[in-house]
């Protein structure tokens, strides 16, 4: 199964609260006028530049755990290594805002306007999140449809870079998936362009699969520990 496909629910910018949050800012924080006006303008510009598109394509799970060794580069242990031998499907996938957006973001930049800039940025940091949980939802809604998702069934993404699966992933998962099709490049350091991009691994299978304690040592680094929220999510709703 391949497909690729438009994210119209990512083009529209998030609230001007969910903006806010994204900057630690408290939702019943007084804000000057300045800022609450340069919130609106980066909502604004998004909404204008935005083309967020994606695609995904399923991978066995014999066939993903040669790609998931990559380079060699992986931690020697990741929740990843635990989690996909038990998963029921699994896709790559690839989004992205699109080259305007991130094209706008350097360029106010360089106009020396970096408030707009951060703002905007953040704005399209925050959609790309969303659009490995809306990929994530198309996905499920596909194997509810054909019958082939067992009950309950979650997605969950996964990405390089995080937990362990090092960033060269990037390279074996673009040989594979090859989101060019949706504008997206790989430089030499595997970064993704546009910047505003998103790329991993679907994994679809019972919430308990996805359960996992951050204990491994390059937790310590994580400055989030988000997967206690993902985790917690569908736990309590399997």
């Amino acid at each position: 199964m391949r497909e690729v496909f438009q994210l119209s629910a990512a083009a529209a910018p998030p609230s001007h609260a969910a903006v806010l949050k994204s900057q630690d800012i408290p939702k019943d924080a007084e804000l000057p006028e300045r800022i609450s006006l340069l919130v609106e303008r980066a909502r604004e510009l998004y909404a204008s530049l935005a083309e967020p598109r994606c695609m995904y394509a399923e991978i066995g799970r014999g066939e993903f755990g040669e790609l998931y060794r990559g380079e060699g580069e992986n931690e020697e242990d990741t929740p990843l290594d635990r989690i996909f031998p038990r998963a029921d499907r699994l896709a790559l996938f690839a989004a992205t805002m699109g080259e305007a957006v991130s094209r706008k973001i350097s360029e106010l930049f360089t106009q020396n306007d970096p408030a707009l800039a951060f703002m905007l940025d953040a704005i399209a940091s925050e959609r790309a999140e969303l659009a490995a949980e809306l990929v994530g939802r198309h996905y499920l809604d596909r194997l509810v449809c054909e019958g082939s998702a067992l009950s309950p069934t979650h997605v969950l993404a996964y990405s390089p870079g995080y937990c362990g699966w090092h960033i060269t992933g990037q390279r074996k998962l673009f040989d594979y998936l090859q989101p060019d099709q949706i504008g997206i490049t790989l430089n030499e350091s595997c970064l993704m362009q546009p910047l505003k991009s998103v790329s991993g691994v679907l994994v679809a299978g019972a919430a308990a699969i996805h359960d996992f304690e951050d204990s491994f040592e390059f937790c310590a680094e994580c400055g989030t520990h988000g997967c206690r929220d993902r985790i917690a999510a569908i736990l309590g709703g399997s």
